[in-house]
């Protein structure tokens, strides 16, 4: 949140989490002129589709998607050992 705070309002929000911040001043810019941002998280790609059957079924536009990064495993075991 750090980064995105020194920048302020909702782009600095949006950039502190993981949203780059062209993307960002696009959906602040769309929040100001009345539209809403929603962001849902799933679990598999199996509840991703059915976030996006909804949306589209609902009249959603601009429908987009990510995926979170997954630490390496060596990774992983070096921060559980302190290393």
């Amino acid at each position: 949140m750090g980064v995105g705070a020194t920048i302020g309002g909702i782009t600095g929000g949006l950039i502190g989490f993981g949203i780059p911040e062209f993307e960002a001043k696009r959906y602040e810019g769309k929040i100001k002129a009345g539209n809403i941002l929603i962001s849902v998280h799933t679990k598999n790609t199996e509840e991703l589709t059915e976030v996006w059957v909804i949306f589209r079924r609902e009249g959603g536009d601009n429908i987009s998607s990510t995926a979170e990064s997954r630490v390496p495993k060596s990774a992983r075991l070096n921060y559980a050992t302190g290393g």
